[in-house]
């Protein structure tokens, strides 16, 4: 279990690190009228997760095309957003980039068919969204750790029961518990947040890991689940303000965890906490519901995003001015 150790040793010095000298490094997040916070906290503790990767991915003998696309994104992601301001089409360019690396040496490795490189379009969309949908969810404090915590556990768990190569469940395990070394600051109260360096990896490395472990369509969308509450709350999002004929890219305060927060006044850690539990819940329904068979697992999911929808609208209308 040395792995757990590095990973939740690398993910706490990490963000102490970055709360002691987040200033000298220039990372400091001010809060604006988009904000959920109200001072300035030092940005950039997901060098404590990146840091936990690398090593552990080097001590597991994790495929080179796994981690180091995730090194680059994340990399790029602290010079391009959390020290610096790149346009956001130079970081799609980065974050599509790193995503056709892994896709080709990973299809490549698998000696795949013509029916799987007839995927890889979508499954590149698949990856880039995800790294992003973390990232635009990483908002309150305590919700992308939680959520990280859990979804990499889920995975850890879920290629043990399966038998799938157990590197990865000690590789799980370890971005698990890093993320609980960076909670420890993130929660109740944030002194540090995660920063784009952080939430695109999370996102980067979850959307990688079930790519490559998926034997399946079904492993793929048991796996995909783990993260379900960040991939709703997104979506039914992106419905709304494209109704309402907003930009995508600009900043906002309109998902359904914002709205409970900051117009509700759910302190941070109750609504990532609740997040947690709808993840937990979900993740292990559609892991138990899974031998019988893709269609059942695909009515669950739409009866999920049945319910969380209803729960989008009623919160909408009873605290969001301008659509009632």
């Amino acid at each position: 279990m040395m792995a757990v150790l590095l990973g939740f040793l690398l993910g706490y010095s990490g963000a102490w690190l970055v709360m002691r000298f987040g200033g000298r490094l220039g990372t400091m997040d001010m809060p604006s009228s988009r904000s959920s916070h109200h001072k300035e906290v030092p940005k950039g503790a997901g060098l404590g997760i990146l840091a936990a990767l690398v090593f552990v991915s080097l001590m597991l003998q994790i495929p080179v095309f796994i981690w180091v696309p995730a090194l680059v994104i994340s990399l790029a992601s602290f010079w391009g957003a959390d020290k610096y301001i790149l346009p956001v089409s130079q970081r799609l360019v980065i974050h599509f980039g790193c995503s056709l690396v892994f896709l080709v040496f990973f299809l490549s490795s698998k000696q795949a068919d013509a029916l799987a490189y007839a995927a890889w379009l979508p499954v590149l969309f698949f990856i880039v969204g995800t790294a992003n949908f973390y990232n635009f969810m990483d908002g309150i404090d305590g919700i992308a750790g939680i959520t990280g915590f859990l979804a990499f556990l889920l995975t850890a768990f879920y290629a043990r029961l399966s038998g799938l190569d157990q590197a990865f469940f000690y590789l799980g395990l370890a971005l698990a518990f890093s993320c609980l070394g960076f909670l420890c600051f993130n929660i109740p109260r944030a002194k540090v947040f995660l920063g784009d360096v952080g939430s695109i990896l999370l996102g980067f490395v979850f959307a990688c890991l079930i790519v490559f472990l998926s034997r399946d369509l079904s492993d793929f969308m048991v796996m995909a689940g783990f993260l379900a509450p960040f991939y709703f709350d997104e979506l039914f999002t992106m419905v709304v303000r494209i109704k309402h004929r907003d930009s995508l890219i600009a900043p906002h305060r309109k998902h359904i965890y914002q709205i409970l927060v900051n117009e509700a006044g759910i302190w941070h850690w109750k609504v990532a906490l609740g997040y947690g539990m709808v993840q937990l819940a979900i993740g292990v329904s559609v892991i138990a519901i899974q031998p019988k068979g893709w269609e059942i697992l695909l009515g669950t999911y739409f009866f999920y995003g049945l319910m969380f929808a209803v729960f989008s609208i009623i919160v909408r209308r009873k605290f969001v001015a301008d659509e009632n």
